[in-house]
């Protein structure tokens, strides 16, 4: 009933009697399969509220009303802008967080007009993430509509300031990564994420990235009447032509970029101001924070050799680096409990789970602090991700949250099926 031929099976009849013949999971399974016309309709209903981070309040509420409307405990959007919802366990089993974003990458005053071409919807921010929200909520109201209850509880969490700037702003205000965890914010034992394209995929391991804006600044003047003078520009091009030639590892995979550029009035105008948001990233936290050491000494040396190119007299080019975003990087063994729970919670349906390492996600903050954490894929088929072209299909898309149904179960446990994969810290 669960099973597809585009996906290898992977199964044991253990597994099948334990599981997938236990009456209120396989209700719930079959819930969600059926329910993946409103799950669809969720998506398409969210991924028009515009929610660039920092400024997701509406969609916010939208999720607040679905999760009380479904029937979730203790409802609320905490101090960041965080929504939470809880589904009590039947003991003392460790708690599992399922989370999606609710922030995307386009700006306000991006047309989010849904477009639909076949079976394909078109809509900026369509996937990343707002179908994974559409799918966490198919998650909780399944077991809400079976009255299926694992032993730990069970929180719902529809997470703020994911993409870019935000600096993951949202998962680490829950786990008190910047500071003490406020009371407010829930014991969480272990965390999965919803926020990959890959079914099957699993993410384990933490990239991690270090953001800069940097800017320069001089007097300013004349190209012509006051040439001669350091310029802001020049300094900044000095710069990149140097951080252009870094040298890094293949593995650990490290990174570098300077994504944005700003500075300039006219054609005919020493610049008095230039900007360059960097992005530096790794695998490695040693290797990250080694190229984090020779960017601000190249910043430096691009400055001295920009003043030193003209009359000492004249006004000096000075440079303020500001950081824009810290995200640690982090490991986990590929064999550890969480993964091995997501893998089996896809072969039980008969897709075929995958490693996926590109991408720094929530996962990332409780993978530092040594929590099990993982990131997976989102169901149905989908591309274009992080631009204007970005589409969705809903095929086979229940797939993805009865997968995440079955690993919360294996994680948190369910009385007579299965003891919790993790345990309770």
């Amino acid at each position: 009933m669960f099973i597809t031929a585009k996906y290898k099976v992977h199964r044991t009849k253990g597994n099948r009697e334990m599981i997938l013949e236990n009456e209120k999971i396989k209700q719930a399974l079959e819930y969600i399969k059926e329910e993946d016309p409103a799950t669809t309709q969720d998506t398409l209903n969210m991924c028009q509220i515009p929610a660039p981070s920092y400024k997701e309040e509406k969609k916010a509420e939208y999720i607040r009303e679905r999760f009380r409307e479904i029937g979730l405990r203790d409802v609320r959007i905490d101090a960041v802008g965080n929504v939470l919802g809880i589904w009590p366990g039947t003991g003392e089993g460790p708690s599992v967080m399922l989370a999606a974003h609710t922030d995307t990458v386009f700006p306000e005053g991006t047309d989010l007009s849904i477009r639909k071409e076949g079976n394909r919807y078109y809509c900026p921010g369509i996937n990343d993430d707002t179908h994974a929200v559409a799918e966490m909520i198919a998650v909780a109201k399944s077991m809400i509509h079976a009255d299926l209850h694992t032993k730990g509880d069970l929180i719902f969490c529809a997470n703020v300031c994911e993409e870019g700037l935000g600096d993951l702003r949202g998962v680490k205000y829950l786990f008190g990564y910047d500071n003490k965890a406020s009371e407010e914010c829930p014991e969480v034992d272990a965390f999965v994420s919803i926020d990959n394209q890959y079914t099957g995929g699993v993410i384990y391991t933490a990239t991690g990235s270090h953001r800069y804006e940097v800017t320069f600044t001089g007097r300013g003047g004349h190209s012509f009447q006051n040439f001669g003078i350091p310029n802001p520009i020049h300094a900044m091009g000095r710069a990149i032509a140097q951080i252009a030639e870094f040298q890094v590892p293949n593995e650990p995979k490290t990174t570098f970029n300077v994504g944005v550029i700003q500075g300039g009035t006219s054609v005919n105008t020493i610049s008095g101001s230039a900007s360059m948001l960097v992005d530096l990233r790794s695998d490695s936290e040693e290797e990250l924070n080694r190229l984090d050491e020779e960017l601000h000494k190249v910043i430096k040396q691009a400055v001295e050799e920009e003043n030193a190119r003209w009359d000492a007299s004249k006004p000096q080019i000075k440079v303020q680096i500001e950081g824009r975003g810290v995200r640690p990087a982090g490991a986990q063994p590929k064999d550890c409990a969480i993964v091995k729970a997501a893998f089996r919670a896809a072969e039980l349906l008969g897709i075929e789970p995958e490693y996926r390492y590109e991408s720094s996600t929530d996962a990332n903050i409780p993978i530092s602090m040594g929590i099990p954490a993982i990131t997976v894929g989102r169901g149905g088929e989908e591309d274009g991700i992080h631009t204007l072209q970005e589409w969705y299909e809903p095929k086979e898309a229940w797939l993805g949250p009865q997968r995440d149904l079955l690993l919360m179960i294996l994680l948190a446990g369910a009385e007579g099926v299965c003891e919790p994969a993790i345990e309770k810290r």
